[in-house]
């Protein structure tokens, strides 16, 4: 998760009731979605790609620091 969703959420975020196991209203949720014209599946592609984007990219800047951070110490030595 990236530090600045960690540090937003320290900030002013809160825990609630865990989702129901048996989902809940999400069929009405989604019906709700629909009839107001979003495209689930769209939306959902969009949130995957979006995730798995961000996802390697946090995953990109931790290896970069760590290879920063290894070679600086490999340098001190």
């Amino acid at each position: 998760m990236p530090e600045a969703t960690l540090k937003s959420f320290a900030d002013h975020g809160h825990v609630s009731e865990p989702l129901p196991v048996d989902g809940g209203d999400c069929e009405e949720v989604l019906a709700d979605f629909a009839k107001a014209g979003i495209d689930v599946g769209a939306l959902a592609l969009r949130l995957q790609l979006e995730g798995a984007a961000a996802f390697s990219k946090s995953w990109t800047d931790l290896m970069d620091c760590i290879d920063s951070k290894s070679a600086a110490i490999r340098k001190a030595s």
